[in-house]
């Protein structure tokens, strides 16, 4: 109860202060102070009516900003908006992990819980890919202060990123919790063998899933690109467990999905199609590494530096990819992620913008959420047994990644370009 009553408290105060501290960012950032290098001026002039050589098919935090923009102006508007979103994905991140810690037998009854939870839903936001203190190098090779060609769960240097990371969240655990209950209604053995004796389809739980899926979509389709076909790989594998009784189950969920289908080929219409402003041929290509090589001589370095943590933990707990479908389907989306990034690139000049890495960075940020998650089990059920030494070792790596993650920010708060960091 002490826990509960102090978490109503510290959660709002460190909410304001972390909101506070990236407003500023994005403030400078909008504003274009020098130093304050970043993607935000092509946002402000865009809500400010002004043609740029990009294209933002994703309307929702601009129309947002737009309105926002009659009263404080287009730069403070963007700067405030991207702060809120970014704000409310910590509210959100904070409800489900919670969520998620109660449904464990393990941590039913832990002291502490709340306390727990906002420490590690913080903790998340500001963790970072692991790098080499300034001006060394790294297993030799000069990764020293870059982001680029390792890649974080958290680049703040991205406002859409960041805008569209409440509804990805709310997105990949309502997925998870349906696909967990389609699955369920016709497992082995399940004694419901027609679809005439089956129950309706669960409309109800599927509109939560629907919604964040369109509105993730409306923001920035990165994370769209990675769970929708992921999850189209499960629909399928389980159609064909099933022997086709859920055909109807996975039917439904198709047309829950539509609505975004929709809004994908309006936005793929008008940025891979035709040609761009410098009048090249836009497009998806295909080719192995095309992009990621050039910011990275040594990629599985780069993917061990931005995932310690989570390949660690993984290594660590291998069996509970088996029995913890959360964490499962999180690992499954860093790996369509991973596969669509080192395959698909954007033609054009906007070729080295990486654009496929935002979906990889989504696939980070959900296996990094689930790891934390796991780490708070680990801690509480091997705090009394010889595994404590893997504990151990789980915290070092993580305290790593969240030194290094917190030097980034101060970084980019003294005035530095991000996308070079």
């Amino acid at each position: 109860m002490k826990s509960k009553k102090l978490d109503k408290i510290l959660f709002p105060v460190l909410l304001v202060i972390y909101t506070g501290i990236m407003l500023y960012l994005f403030l400078m950032q909008c504003y274009q102070v020098p130093d304050f290098v970043s993607d935000m001026p092509d946002y402000v002039n865009h809500v400010a009516g002004i043609k740029g050589n990009y294209e933002f098919p994703y309307p929702l935090m601009f129309v947002l900003s737009r309105v926002l923009a009659v009263f404080l102006g287009a730069p403070a508007a963007v700067a405030v908006v991207t702060a809120l979103l970014n704000g409310v994905a910590v509210i959100v991140t904070k409800h489900y992990m919670g969520c998620r810690l109660r449904d464990w037998p393990e941590c039913a009854g832990m002291k502490w819980a709340d306390l727990t939870v906002t420490f590690f839903t913080f903790a998340l936001f500001l963790l970072g890919n692991l790098y080499s203190p300034k001006n060394t190098a790294f297993f030799g090779f000069d990764y020293a202060y870059r982001c680029m060609g390792i890649y974080t769960p958290n680049p703040i240097w991205n406002a859409t990123y960041l805008a569209t990371r409440p509804f990805a969240v709310i997105c990949f655990f309502e997925a998870c919790r349906i696909l967990a209950l389609l699955g369920a209604r016709y497992q082995q053995g399940n004694p419901v063998a027609k679809i005439s004796e089956a129950k309706a389809f669960p409309w109800k739980e599927s509109l939560p899933f629907a919604v964040s899926l369109f509105l993730t979509t409306l923001t920035k389709p990165s994370y769209t690109m990675v769970v929708m076909p992921a999850m189209a790989v499960i629909m399928l594998i389980q159609l064909i467990r099933s022997r086709g009784r859920d055909f109807f189950d996975l039917f439904y969920l198709c047309v829950a999905m539509l609505p975004t289908v929709l809004v994908l080929l309006y936005q793929f219409g008008g940025v891979f199609s035709g040609t761009n402003v410098m009048g090249e041929e836009t497009g998806i290509g295909f080719a192995f590494a095309r992009v990621w090589s050039n910011y990275s001589s040594n990629i599985p370095l780069s993917i061990v530096m931005g995932m310690a943590l989570p390949i660690g933990v993984l290594v660590l707990n291998i069996k509970e990819l088996k029995s913890n479908g959360y964490y499962r389907f999180a690992w499954f989306n860093y790996l369509v992620a991973t596969v669509m990034f080192l395959c698909l690139y954007e033609k054009g000049f906007r070729m080295l913008h990486a654009n496929f890495s935002w979906g990889y960075m989504h696939g980070m940020f959900v296996v990094f959420l689930m790891t934390l998650l796991l780490m708070i089990k680990n801690t509480v059920r091997w705090r009394r047994s010889w595994k404590v030494v893997f504990v151990l070792a789980e915290w070092a790596v993580f305290l790593y990644h969240l030194a290094c993650g917190i030097n980034f920010l101060l970084y980019a708060l003294q005035g530095k370009e991000l996308a070079g960091f």
